[in-house]
């Protein structure tokens, strides 16, 4: 999309001014939408240091904590779509897209990686392995 905006403007003298945002909503989705996932492959960084000393206590602890931060974001995104929802608020700009539409994609993101984190906790508990065994950082403790 901006790649197209960029060879309009240039090439036509228009502008597309919706596109930047867009893509801005889009992108943000993107890495909510892709977090569960990626945690499941285990791409997500680690702190291997620690790791070592007691692997299994530590992705305990790290996802306790994980699933709170997430559980976190995932109620205060949702408040927050919820009010822009009741409010129907808008971005304010050309466009004036609701905002409860793009925040609602970043709840469900939200929401998947808490689901994930969870089952994480479960797959730790039950010595069973807690990433896929393909993907990148994938391993197969």
């Amino acid at each position: 999309m901006q790649i197209v905006e960029i060879f309009v403007r240039n090439a036509l003298n228009i502008s597309l001014p919706f596109v930047w945002e867009f893509a801005g909503y889009m992108h943000i989705g993107a890495v909510f939408l892709a977090a569960a996932y990626t945690l499941r492959i285990g791409g997500h960084v680690q702190i291997t240091a620690f790791k070592g000393l007691n692997p299994k206590l530590f992705d305990l602890v790290s996802s306790i904590i994980g699933l709170a931060v997430s559980l976190f974001l995932t109620w205060s995104f949702g408040k927050l779509a919820l009010g822009y929802w009741a409010s129907g608020r808008t971005s304010g700009t050309v466009s004036d897209v609701p905002l409860a539409y793009p925040f609602s994609v970043v709840v469900f993101g939200a929401a998947l990686l808490s689901l994930q984190i969870a089952l994480r906790i479960v797959h730790v508990l039950m010595n069973e392995k807690v990433e896929l065994d393909y993907g990148v950082g994938a391993t197969s403790e």
